[in-house]
C-alpha cells in the first residue's frame, strides 16, 4: 500500500495566512504590558533529604511556587506553563557563608532568566507557575555509582514535584474555583538547565518499571539493589508505593533510618498529563524511556556543552569535574522523537515560514523540535546572566569567584530566540488559535489510508476504524469552542470505542495521532 503521508484538507484544515504588518496575537507575540506575580504559593509537600546531614531523618516540607499572569485579562481560561529553574539540584548560596553550594551562578525562582522568560511568557498570555522543587544529592563522593545513586534519586523527586504540581492546578480548577484561570487541557513543562532534566524526565518516565529497563543494562543498580525502590521513592507520579515492607534493604542501600520515607502522596484522584515539553540544556536519563506515550518535545541546546552533553555522554559535576552518568542530551532526543512520529504537531498545516525557522533548518539537520546555539563549550547556556558573581570554595579549600556571565543584553537576545522558536510550535502542540500557524482540523486522509467512523450519529459510543498501516496512538475529542474534553493516550490498535461518558450533546471533533501525522473526524452525540 502506497504511504504517501497525511495532507490537512477541508475549510478547517486551512493553514490561516500571516501578513506583514500584521496586529500582535495573543500566544504569538506579547500583547499584555504589566504582569501580575503571586509569590510563594504551596502546591503541596513531600519529603527533603536535605535534612539527613544535620538531622538524619528526611523531614516534610512545603513545595512552593509563584504564579505570573497577565494583567488586564478577561479570557476565563488560559494556558499553564510550568517553569523549571537550574541549579544541579542543590541550595544556590549558603546564607552562613555566602558560598555557592551548587557550584553554579544560579538556583532559584529569582534568577535573572526564570523571571525574565516567566514574565515574558505571561505577557503573552500564558498563566505561568515558576515551580520550587526538592534538591539533595552527593555530588562529591568519590564512587560514581554512589553519585549516579543519589542523582537519579533527585532527578526523579523532581519528576513527582512536577507532575505534582500539575495534579494541584486540576484539581484547583475542579474543586477551588479556579483561582488561576488555567485550562487544565493545556498544560507545557518548560525546564532551565536542571530544570530540563526535569522536564524531559516527565516527559519520558511515566512508569516504574522503566528504570530498571535502560538501554545500558544494569544503568541504575547498585551492589544488586535498584537505585530508585518504589515502596520508599513512590511511582514516578508520586501518588502510590508498590505493597511491601524493604526497610532493611533500603536502610543498608542507602544509610537512612529504618521507617524512613522519601515520599507522600498529593492530590490523588487528578491526570498528571501535559501537552509538551520544553528543554533548555537538559538531558534524559535514558533514551530508552521515549515511547509513544512522550508528549512532543521543544529542545534548545548548545552541542558543545561540557555538562550536559548534547547527544550521548557523561553529565560532569561543576566544579569538581566527576563524572556522574551517561545520558542523552537534545541532540540525541529529537531524531528519537522524529522517528517515533511524537514531534510531528510541530509541522502540521506545513513547514513554518518565520525567518528564524527557516534559518535553524540549515543549522540542525531539518529538526522541527530543535534549536541548536552554536557556542563555545564555556558559554553552554547563553540564555542565563547573573546580576552577582557568588564565591565558591574548591576541593583545596581556596575560595574562588565563579565565572558566571552578566551579560544581560547578549542572553536577553538569545531569549528573544527561544521565544520566537517556540510560540508557534507551542501554537500548533497547544491547539491555540495563532493566526498564520494554527490548524483547524476537520478531515484528514491520504491515498491509501482507511478510516471509518460509526455510529455517526452516536448515542452511547463511538467505533474508530483504521487500517493495520496506520495504527491509532492516541485520540483527543474537542467541543466545538476548541476545548479538549476527552484524552486516550497508548491505544497502539487499529480499533478503539470511544465511550460517551455523560458528554453532553452537540458536535465534537475526535483528533487521532498515527506514526505517520494526524487526522481528524467530526462526530456527533444525540
Amino acid at each position: 500500500m502506497k504511504k504517501t503521508g497525511l495532507f490537512l484538507l477541508g475549510a478547517l484544515l486551512m493553514l490561516l495566512a500571516s501578513t506583514a504588518g500584521a496586529q500582535p496575537h495573543r500566544y504569538l507575540d506579547p500583547v499584555f504590558t504589566n504582569v501580575k506575580r503571586t509569590n510563594g504559593v504551596i502546591y503541596g509537600s513531600n519529603f527533603t533529604v536535605l535534612t539527613i546531614s544535620t538531622l538524619g531523618r528526611t523531614v516534610r516540607e512545603p513545595l512552593v511556587m509563584d504564579v505570573y499572569e497577565p494583567e488586564g485579562d478577561v479570557l476565563p481560561e488560559r494556558p499553564l506553563v510550568l517553569y523549571f529553574h537550574t541549579g544541579n539540584f542543590l541550595p544556590w548560596i549558603n546564607p552562613a557563608t555566602g558560598l555557592s553550594v551548587n557550584q553554579s551562578c544560579g538556583g532559584t525562582r529569582n534568577d535573572p532568566a526564570a523571571v525574565e522568560i516567566c514574565t515574558r511568557l505571561a505577557r503573552m498570555g500564558y498563566v505561568v507557575a515558576s515551580v520550587d522543587y526538592r534538591l539533595g544529592w552527593r555530588p562529591d563522593l568519590l564512587d560514581e555509582l554512589q553519585r549516579r545513586f543519589t542523582l537519579i534519586n533527585a532527578a526523579y523527586r523532581g519528576i513527582q514535584d512536577a507532575r505534582t504540581c500539575i495534579r494541584y492546578f486540576r484539581k484547583d480548577a475542579a474543586t477551588n474555583g479556579n483561582q488561576f484561570r488555567i485550562d487544565p487541557n493545556r498544560i507545557v513543562l518548560f525546564g532551565q538547565g536542571t530544570g530540563g532534566y526535569i522536564s524531559l524526565n516527565t516527559a519520558a518516565l511515566d512508569k516504574y518499571s522503566e528504570i530498571l529497563t535502560t538501554s545500558e543494562p544494569g544503568k541504575f543498580i547498585i551492589n544488586g539493589v535498584p537505585m530508585v525502590i518504589e515502596q520508599y521513592n513512590g511511582d514516578p507520579y508520586g501518588i502510590q508505593a508498590a505493597p511491601g515492607i524493604v526497610d532493611a534493604l533500603y536502610s543498608a542501600a542507602t544509610g537512612f533510618p529504618l521507617g524512613d520515607t522519601l515520599y507522600v502522596p498529593n492530590h490523588i484522584g487528578y491526570s498528571s498529563d501535559f501537552k509538551l515539553a520544553v528543554n533548555l540544556g537538559g538531558a534524559l536519563g535514558d533514551k530508552a524511556w521515549l515511547d509513544a506515550n512522550t508528549p512532543p518535545i521543544l529542545s534548545f541546546h548548545v552541542p558543545q556543552d561540557p555538562f550536559a552533553p548534547c547527544g550521548d555522554g557523561l553529565v560532569i559535576v561543576p566544579g569538581v569535574n566527576f563524572p556522574v552518568v551517561n545520558v542523552t542530551g537534545s541532540c540525541g532526543i529529537q531524531p528519537i522523537m522524529d522517528s517515533l512520529g511524537r514531534n510531528a504537531v510541530f509541522s502540521q498545516g506545513g513547514l513554518l515560514t518565520d525567518p528564524i525557522s527557516v534559518h535553524n533548518r540549515t543549522t540542525n539537520g531539518g529538526r522541527e523540535g530543535f534549536y541548536p546555539f552554536h557556542r563555545g563549550a564555556n558559554d553552554s547556556s547563553p540564555w542565563d546572566w547573573n546580576r552577582i558573581i557568588p564565591n565558591t570554595q574548591l576541593p583545596n579549600g581556596q575560595i574562588v569567584p565563579l565565572n558566571c556571565s552578566t551579560d544581560s543584553v547578549s542572553a536577553r537576545r538569545v531569549i528573544d530566540t527561544i521565544m520566537a522558536f517556540y510560540a508557534p510550535r507551542a501554537c500548533r502542540a497547544l491547539g491555540l488559535d495563532c493566526p498564520g500557524v494554527s490548524v483547524k482540523a476537520e478531515e484528514l486522509f491520504d491515498a491509501g489510508m482507511v478510516l471509518t467512523v460509526f455510529p455517526n450519529p452516536a448515542k452511547s459510543e463511538v467505533w474508530f476504524n483504521s487500517d493495520s498501516e496506520h495504527p491509532i496512538q492516541a485520540i483527543e475529542v474537542f467541543d466545538i469552542s476548541g476545548r479538549m474534553v476527552r484524552q486516550v493516550r497508548g491505544i497502539e490498535a487499529s480499533a478503539y470505542v470511544l465511550q460517551r461518558d455523560g458528554l453532553p450533546n452537540g458536535m465534537y471533533v475526535a483528533k487521532l495521532y498515527f506514526p505517520q501525522g494526524v487526522a481528524a473526524k467530526r462526530i456527533l452525540f444525540e
